[in-house]
């Protein structure tokens, strides 16, 4: 092998060299031009805005009040954080909860001006790269400014104001004063704000009191309080608690020991204050939504007057439901949530039965597995791919094999059912059956398109034909959903969304104005068509059946309805999904802490046709007392036919075709053509002219043909000869075609026997072949002279065949007498 020398190595390797540290240079000359042209827009904008005017503390707040939908409003609570918090010095707050926030917002706190440049490029960075704002790359100053100024909104445009305003609070107030600022107004979750409220809502200490694994947990929540809640989700809280205290250890806050006490420390929380909340599930949502937009200093000291979509007589009856069916100790909760499908609202809402035990929303935070209450959507894939409801498929169990394995479907055998028979009586071996044929991918697209926003996975598996799902789905998103159907095709959702995390909600906040009235916000809802008109059409009436004979009857209010029953293979979770013209209803019946079965609650197991539909019945009922009963616009479901057709074709079936299907139409465009891919096979016609005709009938029928007579009595041949055919010797034509045969009667050959009677022989034989016959010599002895014909056999004028003897009695002549003379002797 030959190496190169030892000069031309060091020539390569000093070329590469050269490439890296262009390379690097110009890299680094981009990220200096960025940062020139941020600076440049920057100190721009330091001189285009006034200069920030902020008092030594900030200013006295006012409540914000939050009232329903009615008119006059009527008020359900007020929203005062602000008001109860303490505000510390510096020298009340531990240094480290300084430390533990500095650590995990801000870690270049004491090292910026109040805006961290790199922060801002990684920030512009990612977002570019998703499109959309993700990453703000705010300060703990940006973050003070946002709170206190001007609020939370995620525009390009608000980001470079609240840097310029945190770049003049830095000139103004010094980094210690800015830190005790943010902690005494931060928003820490729970209606906790500040650091002082912090440490007594959830460890009943003072802020001065709080150790290490306390202070890093408080700090941890302030990215996102309701996600990383110790009460809602304690594994997800002590892993962020963690992650903190390991990023105060790198930064050199803490020391090894420290560091590995703390993280040996367990969750010790304070019991959760009781709140006298009128409805603390719907307050702390629209609390939670106000601070998304607004950001927490205005919420809690604004004075914003909030008009809310609650329905108060509709959340009464909600809540009266639930407990009336769940009416025993350790029963399991139920969620309910009630969307308005004339107007797009969520009126009513139970997220639980004590949100003092348990602030968790379960009928929006929740995701849980839906069942079959997941079917409607494989049903609305199957009718956008031309599958009609009455198409037919086997309902007994079933085995499909799928790249990961078999999938074994169990089923309830009960013979061929139409689809929309399977709805009713929930068949899992149809759908199963029809996940197959229409492709999970587009029972993912159709879920989505209808309202479905939680993630269902890149790549479906096919048991989401049954609903079994990665993630699980809230009872507000499967509310949302069936509301689309309820609607005609129309997806519902407010056209302002107050926390960008829950686009595609209904309207929950109506309108938004300042202590003095004027208008902040106002919402209305949007309507998007998603689904042909008549195919949600088709669908409601579907889902119709399965309340008057299939698995929901106990949800049966007297009054036109459609719904869907979801019970998960262990009975942990039980739904029923309804709505009627007017109003969509999801309940969820389950135990919150798990999967726990259901199997002994009230002496039944519970599935979404037992507690579930008696919970939305009951409701139902209350909720439309007064509402004049309607029927459900199904007009539109005319613009559609179902046709059987052939299955691969498409057309209308033959014979010929092996397997027929039915097929949804729009009116008009159904076909009315043969199939042309299944065709019978080709026969060859044979010769059989010259037959007799039993010959040619044999020969036609021995290739599937049929033969068809028919007479000639002009032909010259032999009766009962085959003179003619049609179609010819050599034509193809499909098996069982007619081939029609020309049979001579024979009545072409006759002629009449001329009279010969008296005519020489030769003359009358000349006279018979003139006419086609011919004869036959009988001679006799006659007085006649020779060869005179005497007589003939047929006589003269008789009809017969062409070819006929005619025989003839032919003169031999008159006898010849001999004259013997006698010659006597003399004497």
């Amino acid at each position: 092998m030959v190496r190169g020398s030892a000069p031309a190595l060091r020539r390569g390797g000093g070329r590469r060299r050269h490439l890296v540290r262009a390379l690097l240079l110009f890299v680094l000359f981009v990220a200096t031009a960025a940062l020139s042209a941020l600076g440049g827009m920057y100190f721009g904008l330091t001189r285009t805005l006034p200069t920030l005017a902020l008092p030594e503390n900030l200013g006295t707040p006012e409540s914000t009040l939050i009232y329903d939908s009615s008119s006059p409003p009527v008020l359900i609570a007020e929203l005062s954080g602000l008001e109860r918090r303490q505000v510390l010095s510096a020298q009340e707050i531990p240094q480290v909860m300084r430390d533990a926030v500095v650590a995990v917002e801000d870690e270049r706190f004491y090292k910026h001006n109040g805006v961290d440049f790199w922060a801002i490029v990684r920030a512009l960075w990612k977002n570019t790269v998703s499109g959309e704002i993700v990453q703000g790359g705010s300060t703990i100053t940006q973050q003070l400014v946002k709170n206190a100024i001007t609020g939370s909104g995620k525009t390009y445009d608000r980001k470079l104001h609240e840097a310029v305003l945190a770049y003049q609070l830095e000139k103004k107030w010094s980094k210690e004063k800015i830190l005790n600022e943010y902690l005494n107004i931060v928003y820490f979750g729970e209606g906790a704000y500040g650091v002082e409220a912090a440490a007594l809502t959830y460890f009943g200490v003072h802020a001065g009191e709080l150790t290490l694994d306390q202070a890093a947990l408080l700090a941890g929540l302030l990215r996102a309080p309701s996600a990383y809640s110790p009460r809602r989700d304690p594994q997800t809280a002590l892993a962020r608690r963690n992650l903190v205290l390991n990023k105060m250890y790198q930064q050199g806050y803490i020391a090894s020991w420290q560091l590995q006490e703390a993280l040996a420390s367990p969750l010790r929380l304070a019991p959760p204050a009781t709140q006298e909340l009128r409805l603390p599930y719907w307050v702390e949502l629209i609390r939670e939504e106000l601070v998304a937009k607004y950001g927490a200093s205005l919420v809690l000291g604004g004075g914003l007057r909030v008009y809310t979509s609650v329905d108060l007589t509709l959340q009464h009856a909600a809540e009266e439901a639930v407990t009336e069916i769940l009416n025993q100790e350790n029963d399991p909760s139920a969620a309910l949530v009630c969307v308005d499908v004339r107007t797009g609202r969520l009126v009513a809402m139970v997220g639980g039965q004590d949100f003092t035990g348990m602030q968790f929303n379960l009928a929006t935070q929740a995701r849980r597995q839906p069942g079959s209450a997941f079917k409607p959507f494989v049903l609305v894939a199957a009718l956008k791919q031309g599958i009609s409801p009455y198409a037919t498929f086997d309902s007994g169990p079933v085995t499909i094999d799928l790249p990961s394995g078999p999938w074994e479907v169990a089923s309830v055998e009960q013979g061929p059912l139409t689809l929309a028979e399977a709805t009713a009586l929930s068949s899992n071996g149809v759908f199963a059956r029809l996940v197959m044929q229409v492709g999970p991918e587009a029972v993912a697209q159709a879920a989505y398109s209808l309202g479905i926003t939680t993630s269902l996975g890149e790549k479906p598996n096919p048991a989401i034909a049954l609903g079994g799902l990665a993630i699980g789905v809230s009872p507000l998103e499967m509310a949302m959903a069936y509301a689309t159907l309820a609607s005609g095709g129309e997806r519902l959702t407010a056209a302002t969304t107050f926390d960008p995390s829950r686009a595609g909600w209904p309207l929950t906040i109506l309108r938004v104005t300042d202590s003095h009235g004027t208008v902040l916000d106002q919402n209305a809802v949007v309507r998007t068509r998603v689904l042909d008109p008549g195919l949600a059409a088709l669908v409601t009436t579907c889902l119709e059946g399965v309340i008057t004979h299939g698995t929901g009857t106990a949800a049966d209010i007297g009054r036109p309805a459609a719904g869907k029953t979801g019970t998960t293979q262990n009975y942990a979770d039980a739904w029923f999904v309804g709505y009627t013209p007017e109003l969509v209803t999801a309940v969820w019946v389950g135990y919150p802490q798990g999967q726990i079965p259901m199997t002994r609650v009230h002496g039944l197991k519970v599935s979404g046709g037992t507690l579930p539909a008696q919970i939305w019945a009951s409701f139902m009922r209350r909720a439309l007392a007064q509402v004049p009963v309607s029927e459900f616009d199904t007009k539109a479901a005319k613009d559609w036919v179902s046709v059987e057709v052939c299955a691969e074709s498409l057309l209308l079936p033959t014979e010929y075709c092996p397997s027929k299907i039915v097929r949804l139409f729009r009116q008009g465009e159904e076909p009315t053509t043969a199939c042309q891919v299944h065709v019978p096979p080709r026969v060859v016609v044979p010769r059989v002219v010259g037959l007799s005709v039993e010959e040619a009938k044999s020969t036609l029928q021995g290739l599937g043909l049929v033969a068809v007579t028919r007479k000639d009595d002009t032909s010259t041949q032999p009766a009962g000869t085959v003179v003619a055919q049609t179609p010819g010797e050599g034509a193809t034509v499909a098996p069982g075609s007619k081939v029609t045969l020309v049979v001579s009667t024979g009545v072409g050959r006759q002629v009449v026997v001329p009279q010969v009677v008296g005519l020489d022989v030769g003359a009358a034989k000349d006279a018979l072949a003139a006419v086609g016959l011919t004869a036959t010599e009988t001679p006799v002895s006659d007085s006649s002279p020779a060869g005179t014909v005497l007589s003939q056999n047929p006589e003269a004028g008789a009809s017969v065949a062409r070819g006929t003897s005619v025989t003839l009695m032919v003169s031999t002549g008159p006898e010849t007498t001999t004259t013997q003379t006698v010659v006597e002797p003399p004497g």
